[in-house]
């Protein structure tokens, strides 16, 4: 019994640290995006010179002329 229980729990840390943490979590922070901050700063949106949008999450920065 103890070392089924001691399978399982190694069993769980291995899929948390393999899975969750290298694929799960990045995944979700591109999906979600700016909101993925949100208590802090960093969700806010930031203030930008006249005429110039905000990006959108799914844009691209590009170079400007």
């Amino acid at each position: 019994m103890p070392i089924e229980v001691g399978l399982l729990v190694a069993f769980g840390v291995l899929l948390d640290a393999l899975l969750v943490r290298s694929v799960l979590v990045p995944a979700l922070t591109l999906l979600i995006g700016r909101r993925m901050w949100w208590p802090s700063r960093l969700s806010r949106p930031v203030e930008l010179p006249d005429r110039q949008r905000p990006l959108v999450d799914d844009e691209e920065p590009t170079l400007q002329r």
